[in-house]
């Protein structure tokens, strides 16, 4: 756990500052999106409980994007809101990780939706084998992010990008990470597990 204070503390330096959000909005929503089972790509031999989701609706504000992503699980609908920085920059320059633009802080924001992120945290929780009763935390979730792309992240464009999110960084018992990876062209968000040691935490942030 240590080198994860250090790592946590080295991150607190590579920080943005966001201003004010504007208030106007631009908002997508996919009508005809077919959701699909969140794990129907899951590959058994490996091991690993990814899930993806289906972005039903983009929101563009002045400062980011928010989507609604939403997918099934035993025939529920289950979804969340996910707010992504705009202003996330490459994390990997000349093949050497760049700290600079690739760490920021508050970066990605989980928010329940409701029932649906009720359901979504208890199918997680099942897949990760710590089953819980309790719903998804009423708060924003925040997370530092470090980009683990070649070139800026820009979600105005049809691309792959792919982050690790830090959680729970002020508690050592909490500490967790995952990658979550978006393409804006197929608008999908998969949620793909770092070590099998983050799960218990990842569920416990979740429903704080």
């Amino acid at each position: 756990m240590t080198i994860h204070l250090k790592t946590i503390l080295l991150m607190g330096l590579f920080s943005f500052l966001f201003g004010c959000k504007n208030t106007d909005k631009t908002q997508q929503t996919n009508a005809q999106v077919k959701l699909e089972n969140i794990t129907a790509r899951l590959d058994p031999q490996e091991g690993w409980q990814d899930i993806f989701l289906k972005i039903t609706s983009d929101t563009k504000t002045d400062s980011s994007h928010i989507y609604i992503a939403k997918g099934l699980y035993f025939n529920k609908t289950v979804g969340v809101q996910i707010e992504v920085s705009s202003e996330i920059g490459a994390g990997i320059i000349n093949g050497e990780l760049e700290g600079d633009s690739g760490f920021v802080s508050n970066a990605v924001q989980l928010t329940s939706i409701g029932q649906e992120s009720d359901e979504l945290v208890k199918a997680l929780a099942e897949l990760y084998g710590f089953p819980t009763n309790k719903g998804f935390t009423k708060e924003t979730i925040p997370t530092t992010a470090f980009s683990l792309n070649e070139t800026p992240v820009n979600l105005d464009k049809n691309g792959y990008y792919k982050l690790k999110l830090f959680f729970g960084e002020d508690d050592e018992n909490l500490y967790s990470e995952l990658y979550l990876n978006i393409n804006t062209q197929k608008k999908e968000i998969e949620i793909h597990e770092k070590d099998e040691e983050y799960r218990e935490p990842i569920i416990k942030v979740w429903t704080k």
